[in-house]
């Protein structure tokens, strides 16, 4: 996991504050760190167990991060105020743009594109080990690229508004994802972009990495 600082980010012309600070995976959850937690590899590219799980729904994701909240508090390597969980859009973003205001953390131009991403322009249509390519600027490997990933937010318009630590509508109809895939051009894979789909739906490009951070006091309920 790789220690995010909260901060803040323009969010098109808004400012965007993330007061609290968390922790992100370093890489995309891989098909043996699912499998090993969950006991099933649903991934559509199999042969190499390094390669980030896909095919795996919002509620699969989910599902995920509580099975391992579980098993750390159950060995007594994770406090109980603490939980793993889906980043928000808001820190997914900060957390790619790692302080940088470009298309994407390694830049405006494309031409560098190949040393920080597997996209449909060099993925030979298949997905690749987690950590292959350059991380970004604050150590995370693959957050353009490879896979999409999944964030805890419903889908909808931005408020058009200065906003501290969003959470994203509080309902909807299609979770956010987030990063670009082997299967879809590096444009979309620009720090900015999201598209979304049903939180119960599953593909071979959607796949997500965990945060971990300090529960609220609404949050949290001592035993």
């Amino acid at each position: 996991m790789v220690l995010i600082k909260g901060g803040s980010f323009l969010r098109l012309k808004y400012p965007v504050t993330l007061a609290r600070d968390f922790w992100l995976g370093k890489y995309e959850v891989t098909q043996s760190e699912y499998e090993t937690v969950t006991g099933k590899n649903p991934s559509h590219f199999k042969g190499d167990t390094n390669r980030p799980v896909e095919k795996v729904s919002y509620v699969d994701a989910l599902a995920y991060c509580s099975a391992v909240t579980k098993r750390e508090r159950d060995a007594r390597r994770l406090p109980l105020d603490y939980a793993y969980r889906l980043p928000t859009e808001a820190e997914w973003e900060y957390a790619c743009r790692a302080g940088t205001t470009n298309l994407y953390s390694f830049g405006d131009s494309v031409t560098n594109a190949d040393q920080y991403a597997w996209t449909l322009e060099n993925s030979d249509s298949i997905t690749h080990p987690v950590g292959q390519k350059h991380a970004n600027p604050w150590g995370l490997y693959d957050i353009h690229g490879n896979v999409w990933e999944w964030c805890s937010d419903w889908f909808g318009e931005y408020p058009a508004t200065e906003i501290s630590d969003p959470l994203g509508p509080k309902q909807g109809k299609f979770k956010v994802f987030r990063g670009g895939s082997w299967n879809h051009a590096i444009e979309l894979a620009r720090s900015r972009n999201r598209f979304m789909m049903a939180p119960t739906n599953g593909i071979y490009f959607v796949g997500f990495r965990i945060a971990l951070s300090a529960l609220s006091q609404a949050e949290f309920k001592a035993p």
